[in-house]
């Protein structure tokens, strides 16, 4: 077998645009296997084998998966330059504040940044620091989610590429005939490429994507998970089609994944195909086929297995009957079992016209909804402890904080979400796992500790913690009192008038600033900030803070 690139990584979005990027590059001259790692499996990796790793900080967790002779190299990221023409384009010099998803990959983004813009200033956010002050924008590397605020423009640079370093290293170890200067040219190219965001004309390959997971492999403590997964073994004795609903991160394709291999059907292929974020003319090409192409499209070359079709909602409104004739074709075939899935109900799919009558008539039949961890909270030990003994870490203990802040955040990514910070505290490498150890994407920080309320009492040392990190107690202080006065004569403010009473006792801010002290003090919930007229009035716990303050 030839030599193969495997590219390991934390989170799927990351690793995307890694084994993108080596695609664009190498354009076929060596295999790219892409994989987190979650469905990082032993035996997958052959002793001849390239290792890529998206950081070093995985390095020690994916030690037991590797054969002692493979290569592994640690990829070397830096900014696409690309992505920068609005920062270079800029007249003034300005100072940027920094946000990326943990310190280290923060202050090289900074140095980067330096080398490339000389001209203007960058300042590092910290997590559980407070943040810079005097600055003019905010810039991230694609990690737009982790802004703390909204009060400055963001400017997001797109995921940090590999950098021309790594290429060159990957060249000699694949021992490829290509010029350096070649080489630097579809570099180039593909920064270009990834920026555009352009949709790839070309034929999706056909390959078995089964993992061979099994509802054996499922560990629940939860009666409606358990109920999930009866209802899908019958499902699977049979030869209909099944539609799976679910939100983001909650295993639909896992499911899916489960329900072949207990079915008739075990012993063939599983397919996935997604045309989420496609064109609507290249999901026809790929599925269908179009005039020119090398293939016929994947459902014609397909004569055996199960087809999973994921986001069937991104079918486009004029292919969904076609697709509904193929349906029909295959129902009830011996040889080609057919699954869907979409976030969304697929009764509301077709009550907003989203899904055709004659589509909706063939996915009505058998629909499986997989819960949430919302609706599954008994399961997050479970998870936790499946998840532990994968990455080998069985002695990681979490602190009972950590663990009432599990229960109590809502999780909007699901498993996915709990996977990836369990993943970000095995790489912080401790066997006990404090609050102030998590990333801060971990938002349930805020509304169980930093808001500063805990069981709905008041936490005024941890209220006045988190100003602090974003600026003066007394100008919050000072805030909150012009609030409490005019809630006293029946009136609300807008900012233009605030600005003018603040002025009036010393205190000078600009628009910027005092939007970000308002921000701040409503999530906190000691101001209620409306929209328009309405204007701003201070809160029951704003009032009851300031008591607590004057006190002191």
């Amino acid at each position: 077998m030839d030599k193969r690139l495997f590219i390991i990584g934390i989170q799927e979005e990351n690793l995307g645009s890694l084994k993108k990027q080596m695609e664009y590059i190498f354009g076929g001259s060596m295999p790219v296997i892409g994989v987190t790692l979650k469905d990082l499996t032993y035996g997958a990796i052959l002793p001849g084998d390239v290792v890529l790793l998206s950081s070093y900080e995985i390095g020690e967790i994916v030690k037991p998966f590797l054969p002692e002779s493979c290569t592994v190299i640690v990829s070397r990221r830096t900014i696409n330059i690309v992505k920068l023409k609005n920062i270079l384009t800029m007249q003034k010099a300005s100072r940027f504040m920094v946000v990326n998803d943990n310190p280290a990959a923060t202050l090289e983004t900074i140095e980067e940044l330096g080398n490339v813009l000389p001209d203007h200033e960058f300042l590092a956010y910290m997590a559980h620091e407070p943040m810079p002050e005097n600055f003019d924008f905010i810039i991230t590397p694609g990690e737009a989610k982790l802004v703390p605020t909204k009060a400055y423009q963001t400017f997001d640079i797109g995921a940090r590429v590999v950098s021309i370093e790594t290429v060159l290293e990957l060249k000699e170890l694949f021992e490829l005939e290509m010029k350096d200067s070649l080489l630097m040219q579809y570099y180039i190219k593909t920064m270009v490429h990834l920026t555009a965001k352009r949709s790839e004309n070309k034929p999706v390959s056909i390959a078995d994507q089964n993992k061979n997971r099994t509802f054996s492999g499922i560990s629940t403590e939860s009666t409606l998970m358990e109920s999930t997964i009866k209802i899908a073994r019958r499902m699977a004795k049979t030869s209909n089609i099944i539609h799976i609903t679910g939100e983001t991160g909650t295993g639909k394709q896992m499911l899916a994944e489960m329900i072949h291999n207990e079915s008739a059907y075990h012993d063939m292929p599983f397919y996935i195909y997604s045309g989420a974020d496609k064109d609507p003319q290249l999901i026809e090409d790929e599925l269908f086929g179009g005039t020119g192409e090398k293939h016929s499209g994947i459902l014609r070359e397909i004569n055996r297995g199960t087809v999973y079709i994921k986001n069937i909602d991104s079918i486009p409104y004029q292919l969904q009957n076609k697709l509904a004739n193929y349906f029909d074709k295959n129902t009830g075939s011996s040889d080609i079992r057919i699954m869907t899935s979409s976030i969304d109900e697929l009764w509301r799919l077709y009550k907003e016209d989203v899904i055709s009558q004659k589509l909706y008539s063939y996915l009505s039949s058998y629909i499986l909804k997989t819960p949430s961890i919302s609706e599954r909270k008994e399961d997050i030990p479970v998870l936790i402890n499946d998840f532990k003994k994968h990455f080998n870490k069985t002695e990681m203990q979490f602190s009972d904080r950590v663990m009432n802040a599990f229960v109590r955040y809502d999780w909007p990514g699901n498993v996915r979400e709990l996977y990836n910070l369990i993943s970000y505290c095995v790489c912080l490498n401790q066997n006990y796992v404090e609050i102030d150890s998590l990333p801060i994407f971990f938002k349930g920080l805020e509304n169980d500790f930093e808001n500063g309320t805990e069981d709905g009492v008041l936490n005024t040392e941890a209220t006045v913690s988190k100003i602090e990190k974003h600026g003066f107690l007394s100008e919050s202080i000072q805030l909150l009192n012009i609030y409490k006065k005019g809630k006293k004569e029946n009136t609300s403010y807008g900012r233009g008038k605030v600005r003018k009473l603040l002025l009036e006792e010393g205190v000078k801010m600009t628009d910027q600033q005092l939007r970000l002290r308002i921000e701040i003090l409503d999530e906190l919930e000691l101001l209620n900030v409306r929209i328009g007229r309405a204007g701003t009035t201070i809160s029951e716990k704003g009032e009851k803070f300031l008591e607590e303050m004057n006190k002191k």
